[in-house]
């Protein structure tokens, strides 16, 4: 079994109102929960699909952050009890530690299975690093601590990787010379790769930027970009034995009356084509953990 897990950063599940999930159309999304239904504390179980909501909590006072979030997902340790508090942006030194040890990419490569972190970096991402303009983030710390290959704009030409926007249109804003693609597309791209690797992860962060910026009508069209994008992936993928999850951090994007992240909980959207015993995941501790065994289970 392949596993892949698409991360939309701060995407939760809402109320009805305020909510540009709600105001989007999104029939891939809709056909696979039986409806428009990606809102609300929800429990579905419809065909192949299964939705979760997760505690984003972590059992810490204050409002969940992306650091100790992220971490937390991709370790299956409570970050912000490790330190003592919610941690935005990126990882300090105890989480990036926890992360060296614990990384899901750590874990994986531990038991002899193979993960791909399908992300493009660029140029510009590497002159940032080495100048001290910008640190890794979670995902980055923790497939390097996997001892992944990070992939970069001359693997995204040849299909062998996808960028953080879907789209690449801000990687030619940024000089690089590629073709914009459509979100359907990249989908599809991400769904190939897939198959190649017993893990996948792709991280998807625009959604946060949206829902800190509060642009009501781009973040309708930024949750449309995502349906597509589930839509070509599910195209490519639908026949084979894959099994995916759909989830986040923290809420954002999902609440236009608060500004800024949110406690809400987040979705665990998952799908199989063949038979898969989901765990019941409650919090973002679990999913890890679950993942693991889950690939571990298909080997024996």
């Amino acid at each position: 079994m392949h596993m892949v897990m698409i991360f939309l950063d701060g995407f939760g599940l809402g109320g009805k109102d305020d909510n540009p999930i709600v105001a989007a159309k999104t029939p891939f999304l809709d056909e696979l929960l039986g409806g428009h239904l990606l809102w609300g504390k929800r429990y579905i179980t419809h065909n192949k699909t299964v939705l979760r909501p997760l505690d984003a909590s972590l059992e810490v006072e204050g409002t969940p952050q992306s650091a100790t979030g992220q971490t937390t997902l991709w370790t299956g340790l409570n970050a912000a009890k490790a330190i003592g508090h919610h941690l935005h942006a990126y990882p300090n030194q105890p989480l990036a530690e926890i992360i060296a040890e614990k990384s899901i990419f750590r874990q994986l490569a531990d038991v002899g299975k193979t993960a791909m972190f399908a992300n493009t970096f660029s140029n510009a991402y590497d002159q940032a690093i080495s100048t001290g303009k910008r640190k890794h983030t979670a995902s980055t710390l923790s497939a390097l601590a996997g001892g992944v290959r990070l992939r970069r704009v001359p693997d995204l030409i040849t299909g062998l990787a996808v960028y953080q926007d879907m789209t690449n249109e801000i990687l030619v804003q940024l000089g690089e010379q590629v073709a914009v693609i459509s979100s359907f597309e990249a989908g599809q791209n991400l769904g190939n790769l897939a198959l190649g690797y017993d893990f996948t992860l792709y991280e998807f962060f625009q959604t946060d930027v949206k829902g800190h910026k509060q642009l009501w009508d781009e973040a309708i069209g930024l949750v449309e970009r995502i349906d597509s994008f589930i839509g070509g992936f599910l195209s490519v993928i639908k026949e084979e034995d894959v099994a995916w999850i759909l989830t986040s951090d923290h809420g954002n994007i999902e609440d236009f009356s608060v500004k800024g992240h949110t406690t809400n909980p987040v979705p665990a959207l998952c799908w199989s084509n063949h038979p898969v015993m989901w765990p019941e995941w409650d919090t973002l501790e679990e999913v890890t953990p679950g993942i693991v065994q889950l690939l571990l289970s298909e080997g024996n």
